[in-house]
């Protein structure tokens, strides 16, 4: 049996702070922080001084205050105060148990503060005190309101807690807070994410739901467990009996996908086709246009084939009809089915121009070259007909397209970045950056150093889009990792550079193995001797964002903002004050003293004109630790300043009025979302007073921030 712990146990060697020795706030502060402690009902923090190291344990007695402490760590003693938290499951050391003994029944979470940060840890932790003074504290008898049950349900989601989901939704359910059902949609969310294909079909909460209006979620959810259930299973789609995989599916779910509309994702094209064997008349335009939203998928091309094996036709349904009635899809599919004739290529050509898109308009260009030499010579002699190819012969590569980006890096296409992009929106991120990462990386590296870098180099921001859009897979670290390396190592222009903060900060986000981060940490090293001043602010950047999230290499790390600080300080006579006030920043979270002397104070170099008048800033990212820091150093060059920021995804009144009262409002577009951007320019009154920041990290918020208080000061001097 475990001996119990108290607190002079934690105030004992090799933990160095010793309570009796302790002074003034700090005594205070470590006082009201013991009391919660032995309350043994709430959470608490306590701090600890191990071989120099500062560190703070996270003390929750119960999951739920353990679920709220998580949170509120993360919040004021995340990156880049700290490193990573962890949750003290198999003690490093003696004072890990010490911690994880005094709540037997809870959770011990651990922080390890930075150097640089002890202080302003310090204050962090008060702060959380005196929210915690002020929030009351839910008894029993006082039932949540239905947001904080919600908002349980989809954090536990997210935290992978099916226990406590399952609890929130109990919740929901007994105190009857929403409709039947939606708590059953609530219920096809949790076992989507936390159960098994077999327990959304078993369910009996969940019987019958597919004959409801649902949401396209709900839907996207029951079709891909029909994927796993009735359709991955087959080995080879040749052979298998899909008529039977459709009654089957048709049984468990029925009515799943009845509609195109509802075809949003790979499961759900397939759900429909399986449908369409059912029907009596097969609907042959509409299922070949699902075909064409997923072309390699071979289950969709089999099942087509044996529920539609050609488009049916009455005499009077034309390609000219479709055309007029406005179904231009499938006036293009009506005139493919037919003999290429000069009336049929007509209306295809005219089809595709209306539907503006490249593989319609290399559908359409397929059908003028079918035609003999003689009829397409006269077709193309018509001005009408002239100008739709070439319309649609401009929207391709010589009437060709691309397959995906391994074959746009290999072959010879037109450099055309607005092209590629529609192009690239149709190329599936999931399963083939798996399968071409090695063989993209090898090409990429070749085509920036050949003939082709031109083109490459223009396609790189789409590439980087298309490799991060919705966030990096953590699959796809080690691509991210390698192409970094690769744009730092072709003689990077600005576009390299540009579009290596992305990757840069995405990888980072994710999370980098050892091996990936120093990837990353030596390819940054090498541009070093090649940079100038004029790069100053893509090495401020870059250096930000390592320290803005946690580092495994903490050594190596350290070596690279040394050497970087040597670089920069030959510099020195050749940046602007703002510059050097964003790498004191900088070298100072690193702890390191950078331009000292160079200039005046921070606060004087950069002071706002007496004549203009800002009192409040407020800052939109949804990068939570960007903002934060930011915030912190704009506090510091201006303490009079009153500094908010906001993280929202959507529209809210909060981030309303934080931009009605805000003097200045900093957006930064790398990390908004069009929900809450637009909720800022309904709130805004003067446009001049937002300020888009497209850079990366803190230092791109706080730079744009100089460059608009002194444009604003000019304008009023």
């Amino acid at each position: 049996m475990t001996t119990p712990r108290s607190l002079d146990d934690f105030y004992s060697p090799p933990n160095d702070i010793d309570r009796s020795r302790l002074e003034g706030t700090l005594r205070e502060l470590v006082g009201l922080l013991s009391a919660r402690h032995e309350s043994a009902r709430v959470r608490t923090v306590l701090p600890a001084r191990v071989h120099g190291m500062s560190r703070w344990y996270g003390l929750a007695p119960s999951d739920r205050e353990a679920r709220l402490l998580r949170e509120e760590l993360r919040c004021w003693l995340g990156p880049p105060i700290s490193g990573r938290m962890t949750e003290i499951q198999t003690p490093t050391d003696p004072l890990d148990q010490v911690a994880q003994d005094l709540v037997p029944h809870g959770v011990a979470l651990r922080v390890d503060v930075l150097d640089s940060w002890q202080a302003e840890a310090r204050n962090n932790v008060a702060s959380l005190t005196d929210i915690w003074a002020l929030a009351p504290e839910r008894g029993v008898d006082q039932p949540r309101p239905v947001g904080r049950v919600l908002r349980q349900f989809y954090e536990a989601v997210l935290a992978a807690d099916r226990q406590l989901a399952e609890s929130a939704l109990d919740e929901i359910k007994a105190r009857a807070l929403l409709s039947a059902t939606n708590i059953r949609f609530l219920r096809v969310e949790l076992l989507s994410g936390l159960g098994t294909p077999q327990d959304l079909r078993d369910d009996p909460l969940l019987r019958g739901i597919t004959l409801l209006a649902r949401p396209q979620a709900v839907t996207e959810r029951l079709a891909a467990a029909a994927d796993a259930l009735f359709i991955e299973s087959a080995s080879d789609p040749a052979m298998a009996n899909w008529t039977d995989v459709a009654k089957d599916l048709e049984e468990a779910w029925p009515a799943l996908v009845t509609h195109r509309e509802q075809v949003s994702t790979l499961s759900t094209a397939r759900c429909f086709v399986l449908q369409g064997i059912l029907t009596s008349e097969p609907r042959g335009l509409a299922l070949n246009e699902v075909v064409d939203l997923f072309p390699e998928d071979p289950v969709l091309r089999v099942v087509v084939r044996s529920a539609a094996p050609s488009v049916p036709l009455s005499r009077a349904d034309t390609a000219l009809e479709r055309y007029h009635a406005g179904d231009y899809w499938a006036s293009l599919q009506v005139a493919e089915a037919q003999k290429p004739t000069r009336s049929t290529v007509s209306v295809a050509l005219a089809a595709a121009v209306n539907i503006g898109d490249s593989a319609a308009a290399v559908r359409a260009l397929m059908l003028v070259d079918a035609l003999s030499a003689e009829q397409r010579e006269q077709f193309l002699a018509t001005t009408v007909e002239r100008a739709f190819y070439d319309q649609l012969l401009a929207r391709t590569s010589a009437a060709r397209l691309p397959a995906n980006w391994l074959e746009w890096l290999r072959g010879e296409w037109t450099d055309r970045p607005d092209l590629l992009t529609e192009w690239a929106g149709h190329w599936q991120r999931e399963g083939n950056l798996d399968q071409d990462a090695g063989a993209l990386a090898v090409e990429l590296l070749e085509a920036l150093n050949d003939s082709r870098r031109g083109r490459i180099r223009n396609g790189l921001p789409v590439f980087i889009e298309w490799l991060v859009n919705d966030g990096l897979p953590a699959s796809g670290v080690p691509l991210a990792a390698t192409i970094f390396d690769i744009l730092l190592s072709s003689e990077p222009g600005r576009t390299e550079r540009q579009v290596s903060l992305t990757l840069l900060e995405q990888a980072l986000l994710v999370g980098c193995a050892v091996q990936e981060y120093i990837e990353l940490i030596e390819a940054v090293a090498r541009q070093l001797r090649v940079l100038g001043s004029r790069d100053v602010s893509w090495l401020a950047e870059c250096l930000d964002l390592f320290m803005l999230f946690s580092s495994p290499d903490v050594g190596r790390r350290n070596a690279l903002f040394a050497d970087a600080s040597g670089i920069a300080t030959a510099w020195l006579e050749r940046l602007e004050s703002s510059d050097i006030a964003v790498l004191q920043q900088v070298f100072g979270d690193a702890g390191i003293s950078f331009g000292v002397g160079a200039t005046a104070s921070t606060s004087q170099s950069v002071a706002i004109h007496p004549t203009y008048d800002v009192r409040s800033v407020g800052i939109y990212s949804l990068l939570e630790s960007a903002s934060r820091v930011a915030a912190i150093r704009i506090r510091a060059m201006f303490p009079t300043l009153h500094v908010e920021t906001s993280s929202g995804h959507v529209n809210s009144g909060a981030l309303g009025a934080l931009v009605r009262g805000a003097d200045v409002m900093l957006v930064q577009t790398s990390h908004a979302k069009h929900a809450a951007t637009h909720a800022i320019n309904a709130a805004t009154v003067d446009p001049s007073k937002v300020v888009l920041v497209n850079g990366r990290g803190a230092t791109a918020l706080v730079r744009e921030f100089l460059a608009w208080i002194h444009g604003a000061a000019g304008a009023t001097s």
